[in-house]
């Protein structure tokens, strides 16, 4: 009476084990891949956004020097032709 071999419990257990873990590496492998591609988009974007804030901070800084210096000539030519500069005047609800 021979009977054949049956197979190990533990070895199965183990190769079921190691199924799992494969499947869980892919599983982790797959979701890296993906925040790395979302991190350089992030990035790409701030990157962009970072461009783009410094070029209207040079513009306002543009625009601020170019309103002073169209105030400072508007109070010249009022001085020159004997008027007051607006600042100094009344304003209307008093």
């Amino acid at each position: 009476m021979n009977t054949p071999p049956q197979p190990d419990d533990s070895n199965m257990h183990a190769e079921g084990s190691l199924e799992a873990t494969l499947t869980r590496l892919e599983d982790l492998e797959s979701r890296l891949a993906w925040q790395e591609d979302w991190l350089e988009r992030l990035d790409e974007t701030l990157n962009r956004q970072a461009a783009t804030l410094d070029r209207v901070e040079r513009l306002c800084n543009l625009m601020q020097t170019r309103l002073r210096e169209q105030r400072s000539a508007l109070d010249e030519l009022q001085h020159d032709q004997g008027g007051a500069p607006e600042h100094d005047e009344r304003p209307p609800h008093y």
